[in-house]
C-alpha cells in the first residue's frame, strides 16, 4: 500500500491557503512531494492553486536542461511550473550555504509573485538524520539547540510559511512511490560529491548510524529546546523583564536573568546580543559562555563586545544593557519605491520620488549637524545616535532618528525628503523563524513590539 496524501498533508491546514509553492528540483524526494501534494489538493472542495518551482543554481552545465525536464513533466500533469535562476556571482567559499540561502530567497520571491502563503519542500527523514549528525559534529555543547534539527514548520521573511511534510517519511519510501507511479527522477551528482558536507555525512556517519537511535536523540533535543523556551517565555511574562529605552538600548532585569536556569539564561543573553547586533543567528556556545561570565560577575570587566553588540553588566541591581557596537555599520542606497533592511535592525521603505542613502553619522558630522540645527545632544544621546540610521540626501546628512519619540512612524511627509516609513527589524526572527521558536518570538514581541522612533528633523 502506498503513502497516504491525507495523512501527510491534512495537519497543515492547506485548505485555508491562498496558494502553495512546491520546491521541485527533479530529484526523487521533491517529485514525490509534488505528486502526493497534487493528489491531496484534488480531494479539497476549493483547493488553493499549486505552483511547482525549480531553482536553477547554475552550478552545473546540465542544470538548465534538468529544470526544463521538470517543466515538461509538470506540463504533462497539468501542474503550473516556474524556473528561477541563481544568477549572482558564486562565492569562493561556503558555496553550499550560499546556495541554500539563494534557494529560499528565490522560493519566497516565487511565492510572493504567485500570491502563495505556503512553500513545501521534500526534506525526508533521512535528511533529518543527516542534519542532526552534521550539527552534532559541529557542536561543542551536548544540548545545543540546533540538535533539534529541522522544524516541520518555519516562517520565512516574516511572510511565508515553510512546511516540510515528509520529515517522517524515508527516502526509499518516496522512491517506491514514484516507481509505482511510473515517474523517473533525476539523481543529482552533487549528492554524492564528498567535497560537500551533507553528501560526506550521508555516505559515512549516516550510513553507519541506527536511524531509530538518531531519531530518539533528535526527539530528546527537541524536548530540551522546547523546555528551555518555555522557561524563558515564563520569565518574559514579567512586564519588567525587558525593555527598549528611548535611545535604543535593550535593558534586561538582572534579578530575572540570574534566577533563570543555566541553559535559558545563556539563551536569553545570546538572543539579546543577536537582536542588539542585528544578527540572523545566535552566538555560538563559546560566545554565550563569555556573556554569561561577564553578566554573572565572574569577569573583572563589566563590558563585552560580541556578535556586533556591546554588553554592559548592571551593577547594584541595575539592568544589564545590550546595544549595537559602533563598528561595521553599513551605508545603503534607498531608491524610490524600494525598501531595505539596514544593519539587521531597521526596515525602511522609501515611498517618495527622492533618492536617499542610509547610514550612521560620523561623530564630527553629527556634532556639526546638531550645532547647525540648534540641537542639544548630551553624551548618552550622542553615542546612541552614532549607531542609528540617518538619512542622507545629495551626500549631506538630512535627518536623524528621533531620540524622543517611541511610537512607530507610519510615514514622514516632507516637501524635500519625501515620505519614509521605518520599523524595527529583528534579523534573528524575521528571516527564518523555526516552528520550535514561535512562542519565544511572540514573547519577545510582547516586550518589544515593533516600535521604532520617528526620524528627527529640526523645524
Amino acid at each position: 500500500m502506498g503513502l497516504s496524501p491525507n495523512d501527510i498533508f491534512a495537519p497543515f491546514g492547506l485548505e485555508h491557503a491562498r496558494g502553495i509553492v512546491a520546491a521541485v528540483s527533479g530529484g526523487g524526494d521533491s517529485l514525490a512531494l509534488l505528486f502526493l501534494l497534487k493528489d491531496y489538493l484534488a480531494t479539497l472542495d476549493d483547493a488553493p492553486p499549486l505552483t511547482a518551482v525549480t531553482i536553477d543554481h547554475r552550478l552545473r552545465g546540465e542544470s538548465r536542461r534538468e529544470a526544463e525536464d521538470v517543466s515538461v513533466l509538470c506540463g504533462a500533469h497539468g501542474i503550473a511550473h516556474r524556473i528561477l535562476a541563481w544568477d549572482e556571482p558564486k562565492p569562493s567559499g561556503g558555496l553550499a550555504a550560499a546556495a541554500r540561502s539563494a534557494r529560499y530567497r528565490l522560493l519566497v520571491q516565487a511565492a510572493r509573485e504567485a500570491g502563495a502563503d505556503f512553500i513545501a519542500t521534500g526534506h525526508t527523514q533521512d535528511d533529518q538524520i543527516e542534519t542532526f549528525l552534521m550539527r552534532r559534529e559541529r557542536s561543542s555543547h551536548s544540548q545545543a539547540r540546533g540538535l533539534a534539527a529541522m522544524a516541520v514548520r518555519s516562517i520565512l521573511e516574516n511572510s511565508v510559511e515553510l512546511i516540510r511534510p515528509l520529515l517522517d517519511v524515508s527516502r526509499q519510501d518516496l522512491r517506491d512511490e514514484l516507481i509505482g507511479r511510473g515517474i523517473v527522477w533525476i539523481d543529482d551528482p552533487s549528492n554524492s560529491n564528498t567535497d560537500y558536507e551533507r553528501p560526506r555525512v550521508r555516505l559515512t556517519t549516516a550510513a553507519k548510524a541506527d536511524p531509530e537511535v538518531v531519531l530518539a536523540q533528535i526527539a530528546l533535543a527537541s524536548a530540551t529546546r522546547k523546555r528551555d523556551n518555555a522557561a524563558l517565555i515564563a520569565a518574559l511574562a514579567d512586564p519588567y523583564s525587558l525593555a527598549i529605552d528611548p535611545l535604543g538600548s535593550i535593558c534586561l532585569d538582572a534579578g530575572i536573568y540570574t534566577a533563570l536556569p543555566e541553559n535559558p539564561r545563556r539563551l536569553l543573553s545570546g538572543l539579546l546580543a543577536s537582536i542588539a547586533g542585528g544578527r540572523r543567528f545566535l552566538p555560538g556556545d563559546t560566545e554565550r559562555s563569555r556573556i554569561e561570565r561577564v553578566l554573572s560577575g565572574q569577569e573583572k570587566s563589566g563590558r563585552l563586545t560580541v556578535f556586533g553588540s556591546l554588553i554592559e553588566r548592571g551593577e547594584n541591581r541595575l539592568a544589564h544593557c545590550f546595544r549595537r557596537e559602533r563598528r561595521n555599520l553599513p551605508t545603503m542606497h534607498l531608491a524610490p519605491g524600494e525598501h531595505i533592511v539596514w544593519d539587521g535592525r531597521f526596515r525602511l521603505a522609501n515611498r517618495s520620488k527622492h533618492i536617499f542613502d542610509v547610514g550612521a553619522p560620523g561623530r564630527q558630522e553629527l556634532s556639526d549637524f546638531a550645532k547647525a540645527a540648534g540641537l542639544e545632544i548630551d553624551a548618552v544621546q550622542r553615542e546612541a545616535l552614532l549607531v542609528l540610521p540617518a538619512l542622507y540626501s545629495d551626500g549631506r546628512l538630512a535627518r536623524l532618528l528621533s531620540i524622543n519619540e517611541q511610537n512607530p512612524a507610519e510615514g514622514i511627509p516632507d516637501g524635500n525628503l519625501g515620505q519614509i516609513h521605518i520599523e524595527r527589524h529583528f534579523a534573528l526572527f524575521d528571516h527564518v523563524l523555526p516552528g520550535y521558536d514561535f512562542g519565544l518570538a511572540n514573547a519577545v514581541e510582547r516586550q518589544f513590539g515593533r516600535k521604532c522612533p520617528n526620524f528627527y528633523k529640526p523645524d
